[in-house]
């Protein structure tokens, strides 16, 4: 069976029950498109309640709850989400069984109306469920920014269920890579138990960074870069290595090795449970969640200062210091507050023996926030610096 409509319009401050289903029985697929505002992604919210609960067991802005947060027009080609059309078309394909009833409604909390709402939403019903029938949760998290000095907790639940995945954007909100830190997940009480604590980037597949990617399973929707203001989208699900738990489960991820950073972090976990479970956070009000994006210009001037990054790595590959220092030049020119640019454009004046310009760029660096000042004191294309008292006195020799 399936539950169709061709067209409507969901306006403002306005909810609409698009689905009211009796059981038992499963939603296998469910499909809403819309097009709206530039906000809409994070104003219009999904919600989804089991057997007349009291409280929704899904909850997220549509964005978000699809894997392509922070309200970008992104897409998505994974196993259990596909998002096409400019972000504007969602599909869902994890299994919804429900015993009693299942009502998905959406929520436009924005100020404008929605131009076109679409949606499907295909189900079977049954005699019964099969013995040990879960249900599903989604439950979003936002941190603006997360408390300083401990993590953000993402989910927890409490009785018997699965961990079948974790949706991550940040925006960055100082200077610096904002992926350090750990995933810390407790089941049963227990943080020994389970996977433990895991370098945050690294449980979404990445190493070096973030790159673009769409896997099956796991990958990233959006990657701006670390400069502040930058936006990243991140997703893994648990398809093939759910995480169980019997009693209870904890997930919590760092903002910074020691829950200092101050960026913008949302999350949605994704689980199974053998009970309905209302949400365990009251959801951020809608203003909060409507994080500002960067402008085209600095978008432009981003791409710029990246290409100008990949320029010099080549040119002093190919030991062509000269246009190494132009591009450098350049790249300070648009990025003043670089530390990259600083503290190279130091390192190869450095190298021309030209010691003042040379020591001045390497305070400025230390004054944008390089920290690395053992490698600095150690680093050989700074040698003609070594013996000069200035640069003792920035790398803490004396």
């Amino acid at each position: 069976s399936a539950d169709r409509k061709v067209e409507t319009v969901l306006a403002a401050n306005e909810s609409l029950d698009i689905a009211t289903i009796e059981g038992p029985g499963v939603i296998d697929r469910l499909w809403i498109a819309v097009e709206a505002g530039d906000t809409f992604w994070r104003d219009i919210v999904v919600r989804i309640t089991w057997d007349g609960a009291g409280g929704p067991s899904v909850e997220a802005p549509i964005g978000d709850l699809f894997a392509v947060g922070p309200g970008a027009r992104q897409d998505i080609n994974s196993l259990p989400f596909q998002v096409q059309s400019g972000g504007r078309s969602f599909t869902s394909f994890w299994k919804m069984p429900f015993a009693k009833s299942a009502r998905i409604t959406l929520v436009n909390e924005g100020m404008s109306p929605t131009r076109q709402l679409l949606w499907e939403v295909d189900y079977r019903t049954m005699p019964q469920l099969p013995d040990g029938t879960m249900y599903f949760h989604a439950q979003f998290v936002q941190g603006s920014p997360p408390a300083a000095g401990k993590p953000l907790q993402v989910l927890r639940a409490s009785g018997k269920g699965q961990w079948v995945g974790l949706t991550l954007s940040a925006q960055t909100g100082e200077p610096g890579a904002w992926g350090t830190g750990a995933l810390r997940v407790s089941v049963d009480g227990d943080p020994g138990k389970g996977p433990g604590a895991i370098p945050l980037l690294n449980y979404f597949g990445s190493l070096f960074g973030v790159d673009v990617t769409h896997g099956s399973f796991m990958g990233a929707t959006l990657d701006e870069g670390t400069r502040v203001k930058a936006r990243t989208s991140l997703y893994r699900f648990h398809v093939v290595d759910p995480i169980p738990f019997d009693q209870s489960i904890e997930v919590a991820i760092d903002h910074g090795v020691a829950n200092e950073r101050k960026d913008l972090l949302a999350t949605v976990a994704y689980w199974y449970q053998d009970e309905p479970q209302v949400p365990f956070i009251k959801l951020a009000g809608v203003r909060e969640r409507r994080w500002v994006a960067p402008s085209a210009t600095e978008l432009a001037t981003w791409v710029r200062a990246d290409e100008l990054n990949r320029e010099v790595i080549d040119a002093y590959r190919r030991n062509d210091f000269g246009a190494a220092m132009e591009r450098l030049e350049e790249l300070l020119q648009i990025e003043p507050d670089s530390v990259y640019a600083s503290y190279n454009l130091a390192c190869l004046y450095a190298l021309a023996g030209d010691q003042d310009k040379a020591l001045h760029l390497l305070e400025q660096a230390i004054d944008l926030g390089f920290t690395e000042l053992s490698f600095a004191r150690n680093d050989p294309d700074l040698a003609s610096l070594h013996d000069h008292d200035r640069f003792k006195k920035l790398v803490g020799i004396e």
